[in-house]
């Protein structure tokens, strides 16, 4: 059964005590906002977009339910832009807060969370608080990155910086990953860049580095180009429309702090010339994320402590068969585990299986932390099947071995 917010009072369903799980778009990797059997709270992107709030300050306040489409369209008619827009800008604005939010801006401003100012938080007992650094700052750490597991994002206020219309591109070719990996390291090392992103896909590798800026000046050389209105190209309106297909989407993301990009491109080579990647149509996208000094500490969040960070996409489409899933899961975590040995993190909104070891390396007392919020704030019922709950609450009871 789907409820959609806010329409549905959603501080009444989250008291219910009902299992529930939380989607924004439902733009989902791995199965994480599909429910069996449980109550499925989502948005309805159109009746909530006529309440975002100037609060002055350059502070907006939005419903987590909004798209970043609307709400971007909303704040350009204002002179204002947010600074780190997704790359699919149909998801709710509460989902991507609630994986931590990286696109090609993030050269530049580093994750969407870093540009949280607050939000309204709703918990199992359906009570509403404002969390931000300075108020429930535990909260509000682990509710930024933490997805949807410690309550429902309702709306958030957010800083914003001036609307800047045109960007001005420059495309690279690259020969190979090596020479891919050299020239992103070289551009993390960079601070005049606004927008980044690389991509190898069907044999070709290119990189895109781009600064923003209002008045367009000429750009004439070989892979240049002037865009208006950047995050909008190719973001028509969305189509709802039915869609069947006999292959399923499996995408993860692992983020490793700069200067380690070329093994971590080495691991994602490997395991591309062997089964069963080898097989299957495999695109790498690379974005770089520069934080804001000093950044806030976010307890799941994919960016760790490392000012520069690089991260990695891979991106397949897999027949529905059980035993191409299985064998495709198997590789991912291969890559989550040189993802760990390079001291980095994975994104969590795509497939990442966090077994124990994995778990408490990355996380460790976070995650004994979060089994206490939940059942603090009566939200175990909330998001129960992902696997970072599942981890959390599998070092709980391990931890309970023995114990009287």
């Amino acid at each position: 059964m789907v409820h959609r917010a806010p329409s549905a009072f959603p501080a009444a369903l989250l008291g219910s005590g009902r299992p529930l799980t939380l989607r924004g778009a439902g733009h989902s990797c791995d199965g994480q906002t599909v429910t069996d059997g449980e109550l499925l709270v989502t948005y309805a992107p159109k009746a909530v977009a006529p309440q975002v709030r100037e609060l002055g300050a350059d502070l907006f306040e939005a419903p987590a339910g909004m798209s970043w489409y609307g709400l971007e369209r909303y704040l350009n008619r204002r002179g204002r832009s947010f600074p780190v827009l997704p790359n699919h800008l149909h998801m709710s604005v509460g989902g991507t807060l609630s994986v931590g939010g990286i696109g090609i801006d993030s050269v530049r401003h580093g994750m969407q969370i870093d540009h949280v100012e607050r939000i309204q938080l709703i918990d199992g007992t359906g009570t509403s608080r404002w969390c931000s650094r300075t108020e429930h700052p535990e909260l509000f750490r682990f509710a930024l990155g933490g997805l949807g597991t410690v309550g429902l994002i309702e709306r958030a206020v957010l800083r914003t910086v001036p609307y800047r219309r045109d960007t001005h591109l420059h495309r690279t070719c690259h020969t190979g990953l090596a020479d891919l990996a050299e020239h992103t390291e070289e551009i993390a090392r960079r601070d005049d860049v606004d927008v980044h992103w690389a991509t190898m896909r069907r044999g070709r590798i290119f990189s895109v580095t781009g600064s923003r800026g209002h008045a367009p000046r000429r750009c004439d050389i070989d892979g240049c180009s002037v865009v208006s209105d950047l995050p909008f190209d190719g973001h028509p309106e969305p189509d709802h429309g039915p869609r069947h297909s006999d292959r399923g989407r499996m995408w993860s993301d692992y983020v490793v702090p700069a200067g380690k990009l070329a093994p971590m491109l080495g691991a994602v080579e490997t395991l591309r010339q062997r089964p069963p990647l080898r097989h299957i149509p495999t695109m790498v996208y690379l974005l770089i994320v520069r934080r804001p000094h000093p950044g806030s500490s976010f307890a799941f969040a994919p960016v760790g402590t490392s000012p520069v960070s690089i991260a990695v996409g891979v991106y397949t489409s897999v027949d529905r068969d059980p035993a191409a899933v299985a064998a495709v899961r198997a590789a991912f975590g291969e890559l989550l585990r040189s993802c760990c040995e390079l001291g980095g993190r994975p994104y969590l909104y795509g497939v990442t299986d966090l077994e124990g070891a994995v778990a408490e390396h990355l996380y460790g007392p976070a995650l004994d932390r979060l089994v206490e919020l939940r059942r603090a704030h009566c939200v175990t019922h909330l998001n129960a099947h992902l696997p970072l709950v599942r981890a959390a609450s599998a070092r709980g009871r391990s931890d309970q071995v023995g114990v009287p």
